[in-house]
């Protein structure tokens, strides 16, 4: 009566258990297939990537000739205040007009050349873009850079840091150039600005900074960076043996948005 009673029980725990087993693994359905980037396809992205560049550096170029041909034209304003303001001295010192009429003149002088400076900085600012774009087809192609090492190319230089990166942080990396160099950091664009804005490129978290890597204080710099564990990219130049674009891009690297129109 006992051996009854214990498979009577072994029939009502187990055999359910296993039938639903069996029923589950009936509805169990393979997983399908994953869609594959056919050749085709890659070629049309790889095309489009292109196409943008083009699009990008074609922009960039027009509008770096619509800078300088405003730079031009505010150098030879200044060059007019320039020639205003020593007229405007003479007559002073001769006691022919009051010194307000010539502290007005150069007021406008300095504003000219604040002016001057201004779209130069935005002339550089769209060649370190531009070395940045050319930049980025780099960096595609290199391995993955490991937190505290990095990679380099005849071209650039990739760091990856370990230190959490802040905008705040450009404070340290200025008062350590200051007592290194006696002069502040030559900072060309701190974070997203209006050239970036112009030509379609995210900057908001990122600082460059107008130094050749080669050079002494492009050296300096990227050694503190590296002590700091702070990432960067260091950009000789847009093209292979020039100095145009060559900067030390400090932070994340810039990513594409859509251009402003």
């Amino acid at each position: 009566m006992i051996r009854f009673s214990v498979i009577i029980l072994f029939l009502l725990l187990f055999v359910p258990v296993a039938q639903a087993q069996r029923t589950q693994r009936r509805k169990v359905s393979p997983r399908p297939p994953q869609p594959q980037v056919t050749e085709k396809e890659l070629k049309e992205l790889s095309e489009a990537a292109s196409k943008s560049r083009e699009n990008l550096i074609a922009t960039s170029n027009t509008y770096r000739e619509s800078l300088e041909h405003l730079l031009s034209l505010h150098k030879q304003s200044e060059e007019r205040t320039s020639e205003e303001v020593e007229k405007k001295r003479q007559l002073f010192e001769m006691g022919l007009i009051a010194k307000r009429d010539l502290e007005a003149v150069e007021g406008e002088l300095d504003k000219a050349k604040k002016k001057t400076i201004e779209i130069q900085t935005q002339i550089d600012s769209v060649d370190h873009l531009v070395a940045e774009v050319e930049a980025q087809e780099q960096l595609a192609r290199m391995p993955v850079v490991p937190s505290g090492s990095s990679r380099s190319t005849g071209m650039l230089i990739r760091y990856v840091g370990a230190s959490r990166w802040a905008m705040s942080d450009i404070n340290k990396i200025d008062a350590f150039f200051r007592l290194k160099f006696n002069r502040p950091l030559p900072v060309s664009a701190i974070g997203h600005t209006a050239t970036h804005e112009q030509l379609g490129f995210d900057h908001h978290d990122a600082i460059d900074v107008a130094l050749h890597p080669d050079s002494a204080e492009g050296q300096e710099l990227i050694n503190f960076l590296r002590t700091q564990g702070i990432s960067f990219i260091a950009i000789r130049g847009a093209i292979a043996g020039s100095a145009t674009g060559a900067h030390i891009h400090i932070g994340p690297a810039s990513r594409r948005i859509g251009i402003t129109k």
